[in-house]
């Protein structure tokens, strides 16, 4: 009889272990889907950068039409993240992600077929609302596998966007030896649409609360979910925090206009400025990944209030310096580190902020206003720049982290739970 007990005993710890075994399988490959996608938005965000001159000659537009170009593409990408909320109440996490990436896949493709300014400047609107799923669905379904490391998860999410914009340059660069810019964009787009292709053999369900109701049930509770994020204070004071900071965006102010500060501080070439560039793109790679484990262990708010200050002494002291030398490269070390790691702590603390049911609106809602304002701030610095000089703007944006900490002074940060 013992024998008996012991032995079914032995069997449920196997299927137990079995089924333990399953499911950090399916976690492994949902972080590792998600974040490779995320390396691929931001690779095809990034590379229009150097993509854009090589096509200006040919269909014929100027730098104020790349601009134009950029506006459309961060505006539709940063308005649409709103929606999805609601979308994951009709359609799992998984198929959004999975559609967002085929047809983010396809418009990068049909760029390589343009002809004209307007055709390109349709398919920038069209690849931004492609890519607009990425960052609420995709923080979303982390957090849903990872529930007791989100701080890390998030992170590494934010850290694999910030690698493929930081690969871009050397990608793009490498098929322009080979190809022409229309195979570049075709290329890349390929491999979107099968990394969206890989989306669906994930198995993933609609939000568990919704099964079995009628679409009216979904859109009302879809909506619900949204008035109740707007009404929860910490939701929408974190999301200040994230629009008040200037930079800190990945494709933000940062890239476009620390090169040029570069050579007009330093008087170094354009090699050197974007060389000290890619030290500022590394320390955005690995320093948040730290900031964000100890977050994950000690007071999040605390955390976050200690780099929002470090963000304004580190933008600062850039101005101090008129050479090249190590304290530089230590001090843009640092200036990167914590710019970047503002993202994933506050998306952190949105998660901790509202039950698991209404993350989908809750991040929706934080992307949406944290990032609208990129634009805003990419032409508020530029303007600046050309009137007052780099102090000017380097003084505002430092500004704007003292806005943030104050800002976070009001929000109530309950103790740590498990979603």
């Amino acid at each position: 009889m013992e024998s008996k007990i012991e032995a079914a005993t032995l069997l449920t710890e196997q299927i137990s272990s079995a089924r333990e075994t399953v499911s950090r399988a399916k976690r492994n490959l949902v972080f590792g889907v998600v974040n490779l996608s995320h390396v691929l938005n931001h690779m095809e965000s990034s590379m229009v950068a150097i993509l854009y001159p090589v096509m200006m000659g040919e269909l014929g537009f100027g730098y104020f039409a790349v601009g134009v170009l950029q506006t459309i593409y961060q505006v539709t990408a940063m308005a649409c993240q709103v929606v999805y909320g609601l979308v994951v109440r009709f359609m799992p996490r998984a198929l959004v992600l999975g559609l967002g990436n085929v047809f983010l896949g396809a418009m990068v493709m049909l760029t390589g077929l343009a002809q004209s300014f307007a055709q390109v400047a349709t398919m920038r609107a069209l690849t931004g609302l492609g890519s607009s799923v990425q960052h609420p669905v995709g923080s979303a379904i982390l957090v849903s596998y990872f529930k007791e490391a989100r701080g890390r998860v998030l992170t590494l999410h934010h850290s694999a966007g910030n690698l493929g914009g930081f690969l871009a340059p050397a990608v793009v660069g490498a098929l322009l030896l080979y190809t022409d810019w229309r195979a570049v964009f075709c290329i890349v787009g390929i491999l979107s649409v099968a990394m969206g292709l890989v989306y669906f053999f994930l198995r993933d369900t609609v939000v568990a609360s919704d099964e079995g109701r009628s679409t009216t049930h979904k859109a009302r509770a879809g909506l619900n979910d949204y008035l109740s994020c707007i009404r929860n204070r910490n939701v929408m004071l974190v999301s200040l925090i994230q629009m008040a900071g200037a930079a800190g965006r990945g494709t933000g102010i940062s890239v476009a206009f620390l090169t040029a500060f570069f050579m007009h501080q330093l008087h170094v070439s354009v090699t050197i400025a974007a060389a000290l560039l890619m030290v500022y793109q590394l320390s955005g790679l690995i320093g948040p990944l730290a900031i964000g484990w100890l977050s994950d262990r000690f007071n999040r708010k605390l955390t976050v209030q200690l780099t929002l200050l470090i963000s304004t002494l580190s933008t600062l002291s850039l101005l101090l310096h008129e050479q090249l030398t190590p304290w530089l490269l230590l001090n843009l070390v640092v200036y990167g580190s914590v710019i970047q790691s503002r993202g994933p702590l506050t998306q952190s603390m949105v998660t901790e902020a509202v039950p698991f049911e209404k993350l989908d609106a809750a991040f929706s809602i934080y992307f949406f206003i944290g990032f609208i304002s990129g634009p805003l701030w990419t032409f508020v610095m530029g303007w600046l720049i050309d009137a007052y000089g780099f102090a000017a703007a380097f003084k505002v944006i430092s500004l704007s982290y003292l806005a943030g900490m104050l800002i976070l002074c009001f929000a109530r940060v309950a103790p740590r739970r498990t979603i």
